[in-house]
Formats: C-alpha cells, structure tokens, sequence
C-alpha cells in the first residue's frame, strides 16, 4: 500500500498562524493498495473491496477474491476550523468534510486484476474531531448498485 498527502490552502477560513501548535490544514490524500492471498483460504478469509474503508459505496465485503486492488482520492478540508466547548472540558476541535473517489479491481489471481472490469465510487463525507485525538466520521458513498452509509473512527486511509 501507498499513501500521499498534501497539504493545500484552505478553502473556508484562513491558515494557522506558526505560533498554533496545532493549525488546521486542508489536504488532498491519495491511496493505492493491493492485496493478494493463495492458498486454500476459506472465502470470508479472502481479501474483499467494500465498506468504511474501501470502495464506500458498496456494502462491506461486496467484493470479495484472491486479488484486489483499490485507489482512492480525497479531498479534506475543514469548515470549522477552530473548534467550540461543547459541555464543561469536553471539546469539538474541528467539523469538517471529504470528497472521495475510489476505483478498484478483483480478480482470481494478480494477472486477472487486468482483465476485470473496474469497480467506482464515489462520495461525502462528515468529520468531527474532538479533543484533537478523536476523529469521528459518516461516509455517504454512491456506486452503480446505489446507496450505502458507514461510520467509524479515524480517517479511512
């Protein structure tokens, strides 16, 4: 897997100051994985495309083979920037969102990954980051069999 991040200028609000220890950043991520398996490996064992992580717009696991592959690009910025107390010490850091594209593959083996037809989705989504440590997010993606929605913690890549 590879990942690549860079930081790009803010969108919604102005860039931090150096004196922030902290200074909220837009970014553009991209994401390339590929995973192979061999073997007498029972299915659910098998490495899949779909879910919170990967190809979002599919139901978890909907792919599902001996070989896959996923790219992913993502565009994250923040709308929030600076964040507001929400009850006593606890503390929204920053609400922000994501624009997401995926593309992906399965095969029955890596040279089959070029023989099947690619795999797309697409979306939005929802980040909330409390306390600087907690990235809460909801994944809205869309793909040629509809609609799907996951949650989870941390960013997906």
């Amino acid at each position: 897997f590879a990942d690549h991040i860079v930081p790009i200028w803010p969108l919604f609000y102005r860039s931090g100051s150096k004196d922030e220890e902290n200074p909220p950043t837009d970014t553009l991520a991209f994401h390339f994985e590929s995973r192979l398996s061999s073997g007498n490996l029972p299915f659910f064992a098998r490495p899949t495309l779909g879910g919170s992580e990967t190809q979002r717009g599919y139901i978890e696991g909907r792919w599902r083979d001996d070989a896959v592959w996923d790219a992913a690009a993502e565009y994250r910025f923040w709308v929030l920037p600076r964040g507001f107390t929400v009850w006593r010490h606890i503390r929204v850091e920053r609400v922000g969102a994501a624009l997401f594209y995926e593309v992906g593959g399965v095969g029955d083996d890596a040279p089959a990954l070029f023989h099947q037809s690619l795999i797309h989705s697409y979306g939005v989504s929802a980040r909330v980051t409390v306390e600087r440590a907690a990235i809460f997010r909801a994944d809205f993606g869309f793909s040629r069999e509809g609609f799907n929605f996951s949650a989870g913690f941390g960013l997906p890549f």
